[in-house]
């Protein structure tokens, strides 16, 4: 084999690709192409200017600066800040009552610490997350670890716990998700709302190319090498017949662009992968792979803006927003048209933002939110805001019957996404399915060189979901190349002395 970079080809231009080619083209691998689907960068980062504020309609937050490469390599150039939502929590019931802080902070308080100190015990629990979370609950509740909190309000706040933990986690159910899964994942989270200064996140994506004029150094011009609105139709992959024919894929797109390359990283999502794998691979993938790109979860959690001409709740910067307790008598007198909205979880004030709401849904209800017309969505929401929000006590303001602009994400619709990011499911489980699987390249059975291989934070084994296990996998694939060629380099200088 020839010491010279290869031809390679990167499916998708989101954190794992953009981090696998600016790692190559720093090695002398120019002889790239990246094929993206969108019209953008970033896959699920995607950073918005909307006025003065930069909107983050995917990934959002730095969870946590311990072992975190992506923390560390923004706060060197001091482009991070932590955000004090924690310590503002609060709720408010379908009938527009508040729950007192000291009562929600009394019972939440209690249950992390609860949960936390039962961790351990899921290493030998076999069933879901959310039979373990319940089983925790209760236990408490019938203890009377909770003190003096009445026991309506206890069932309300673990009622949002749970919807919260489906939306962190971007889960349909957490009776989906493996209980003993989630020791998998390193979850170093000291801080988990990091926001990126109004910046966006896509300011990693920035960091990775070396285009910030802190970082004083010359930029990798990743951006050439990709070619927009590119969605592959097929991949073939085949190992070189030895010939000198060293093209060993070759990946046709719907548009009719046809590419060849010696080896191929495909980074797409799981979802796409899910929906399309059959469709793409010629010959098809060995059993493990499929098992786990079919064994391992993907789930979908959605963003909805509220922009507002003027903010009906406390400009001080006391209030950032509220979580949604209902009442079992107002949720089941819900229209079957905004069922939907049972599973809005929260409304938040985003960060240097003044005049915008954001509200979170997940699971089904948010793939039914994505097909609805937006008068719809911006009606059922104005809904929820009347019907939680105190607005008729101070200090709130009177609650405008529209918000003046609306925008939402529609993650599962999208074809080149199909969903938000991966968890750990039952399922998962069952079939023993692993990102280490998902992560192993298809190899030539003679050379044993990779030809296709896969990054992506679902293919990261401790960092799955996570921006972080994306960039990490871009940089493991990119890195596999560059060994590679590196020791053919290193065997041929040997073999000549």
């Amino acid at each position: 084999m020839s010491s010279t970079p290869p031809g390679v080809l990167i499916v998708g231009a989101g954190a794992a690709g953009i981090a696998a080619a600016a790692r190559l083209l720093e090695h002398g691998f120019y002889n790239l192409t990246i094929l993206e689907g969108e019209n953008r960068i970033g896959g699920r980062i995607h950073s918005v200017l909307r006025g003065a504020n930069m909107l983050d309609y995917g990934a959002q937050w730095v969870h946590g600066k311990d072992n975190n490469f992506v923390y560390d390599m923004a706060d060197k150039y001091g482009l991070l800040e932590t955000e004090t939502h924690k310590e503002n929590d609060l709720y408010y019931r379908s009938n527009g009552e508040p729950v007192p802080k000291e009562i929600s902070d009394q019972m939440m308080e209690t249950l992390q610490g609860l949960l936390q100190s039962r961790m351990d015990s899921l290493k030998h629990f076999s069933g879901s997350l959310g039979a373990f979370y319940d089983q925790v609950f209760r236990d408490a509740l019938q203890e009377g670890k909770f003190g003096d909190v009445d026991v309506r309000t206890c069932n309300q706040l673990y009622e949002f716990f749970i919807k919260y933990e489906n939306t962190y986690n971007a889960t349909d159910s957490l009776y989906q998700v493996s209980g003993a899964g989630l020791l998998e994942f390193e979850d170093n989270q000291d801080e988990y709302l990091i926001n990126w200064k109004n910046r966006g996140f896509h300011t990693l994506l920035d960091l990775l190319m070396k285009k910030l004029p802190e970082q004083h150094s010359k930029p990798i011009p990743v951006e050439q090498y990709v070619r927009f609105n590119h969605t592959v139709k097929s991949i073939c992959w085949r190992e070189s017949d030895g010939s000198g024919n060293e093209q060993s894929v070759t990946v046709t797109c719907t548009n009719g662009a046809i590419l060849h390359a010696t080896h191929l990283i495909v980074t797409v999502s799981l979802g796409v992968l899910q929906e399309q794998h059959t469709r793409w691979f010629d010959p098809p993938l060995p059993f493990t792979k499929r098992n786990a790109i079919e064994g391992l979860y993907i789930g979908t959690i959605d963003k909805m803006f509220l922009e507002f001409e003027e903010p009906f709740w406390p400009r001080d910067g006391s209030w950032h927003g509220f979580g949604l307790l209902w009442e079992p008598h107002d949720l089941e007198q819900l229209e079957p048209k905004r069922r939907w909205l049972a599973s809005v979880c929260s409304f938040f004030v985003p960060a240097h933002t003044d005049r915008l709401l954001v509200a979170w849904v997940y699971g089904e209800d948010a793939r039914t939110m994505e097909t609805l017309p937006e008068q719809d969505v911006v009606e059922g929401l104005m809904y929820l805001l009347r019907k939680f929000v105190p607005h008729n006590r101070h200090p709130f303001r009177t609650i405008p019957s529209a918000p003046r602009w609306f925008s939402r994400s529609r993650w599962y619709s999208n074809p080149h996404f199909r969903g938000t990011y991966t968890s750990r499911s039952i399922k998962s489980d069952q079939l023993n399915a692993t990102a280490v699987d998902l992560a192993s390249p298809l190899v030539g059975t003679r050379s044993r060189t990779p030809i296709v291989q896969f990054a992506g934070e679902a293919s990261h084994p401790q960092f799955y979901s996570t921006v972080q296990g994306a960039v990490g996998s871009g940089w493991r694939e990119a890195n596999r190349l560059i060994d590679l060629y590196s020791s053919h380099t290193k065997l041929e200088i040997k073999g000549k002395l």
